[in-house]
């Protein structure tokens, strides 16, 4: 497997954990106190870290993809690979 696809997978399995627990936190616990669109809100700062850290993170770990059109191609898979 190429180390661009690697990365963009780790990328977006980092990302796609952080929201997912982050969520089953969110729902139980914010939405009743606060309604569902303030919780989102509140949740967005946390969740900017996260995509920020994972990046870096995915930086240091695959250092071959540091040019820009690796970079782009693995957070285009990253993104792609959310829609589904």
């Amino acid at each position: 497997m190429s180390q661009t696809i690697k990365a963009g997978f780790v990328y977006f399995a980092m990302v796609l954990g952080a929201g997912f627990i982050l969520g089953a936190l969110r729902v139980p616990f914010l939405v009743p106190r606060i309604g569902e669109r303030w919780a989102e809100l509140a949740e967005m700062p946390v969740m900017a870290a996260v995509i920020f850290f994972a990046a870096g993170y995915i930086l240091r770990r695959f250092p071959h993809i540091r040019s820009p059109a690796r970079s782009l191609a693995a957070g285009f898979l990253a993104d792609v690979t959310s829609n589904f």
